[in-house]
């Protein structure tokens, strides 16, 4: 469904993707990409319930910062937009980082959120992977996206899928090259510096961790750090997905979402 921008806060480039009778939906992107990366699945919810999508700092057509980012800052804007939408306690679904800022949100501000959808993500990195960010942040302020875009591709999707899916290779790739570089190292640095897992526990809205057993950057062991300190959270591993289930597997991706939905009253 194709919208104009909403000018909810400035800054933040929103789109509401789809529109229904039930409970209101936020979508959280993946570090690299924006809010596209939602469409599919928000074309699914058309006449089910109302979804909002946007850019976060640094990505898409949101501002571009100066200097690091920290999580706490992103899950500050996210609740600024819930705020302004006027919709809220929302469903946030966010994947990746759009996962850790849904953390931050249900810690932080709790009565903005009625449950959450965690995929793909992480609440603190081991202090071996800080090496890896701090390379990742230089080799982009330094070359740009291009220095880094076959890694992002190659975390994101797996293998096969990219041999069988050459076009959502190709629309991955741009879309991770359109992104600011500028932004994306602000962003890199909030993302290297996630710490919530001590404070999972404070999380008392209905939770679904989602992984994939083939994710190297979110691990299935990470995902069950998450779920086992949210109180009664729920935990699903796809077997055949990397790091983009929405992508990868839509077939196990949407009907998994849709379940908790249903199952925790929020159709």
């Amino acid at each position: 469904m194709a919208r104009a921008p909403l000018p909810l806060v400035p800054d933040l480039h929103a789109m509401v993707l789809a529109d229904g009778p039930g409970q209101p939906v936020v979508l959280g992107h993946a570090l690299g990409l924006d809010h596209t990366m939602w469409r599919d699945w928000a074309t699914t919810q058309a006449g089910c319930r109302p979804v909002l999508a946007y850019d976060q700092r640094g990505h898409g057509q949101s501002a571009v910062p100066v200097g690091p980012l920290a999580m706490a800052r992103l899950a500050d804007d996210a609740a600024a937009l819930i705020d302004a939408w006027g919709r809220g306690p929302v469903v946030w679904i966010g994947l990746s980082m759009g996962g850790m800022v849904g953390q931050g949100l249900a810690i932080q501000y709790p009565e903005r959120v009625r449950a959450l959808v965690l995929a793909h993500t992480a609440a603190r990195y081991p202090d071996a992977a800080q090496p890896i960010w701090a390379q990742r942040i230089t080799a982009v302020q330094a070359q740009g996206m291009a220095a880094v875009v076959d890694q992002v591709v190659a975390r994101y999707l797996h293998e096969t899928f990219r041999a069988d899916h050459p076009q959502a290779v190709a629309i991955l790739r741009a879309q991770l090259l359109a992104c600011d570089p500028v932004g994306y190292a602000a962003c890199c640095h909030a993302v290297a510096g996630v710490d919530w897992l001590d404070a999972l526990h404070h999380i008392a809205c209905p939770t679904l961790v989602l992984a994939g057993a083939l994710d190297l950057g979110a691990t299935p062991e990470m995902a069950r750090a998450i779920q086992q300190r949210i109180p009664g959270a729920q935990l699903e591993v796809f077997a055949q997905s990397s790091h983009l289930s929405p992508w990868e597997q839509p077939a196990a991706f949407h009907p998994a979402v849709e379940a908790f939905l249903q199952a925790a009253d929020l159709a």
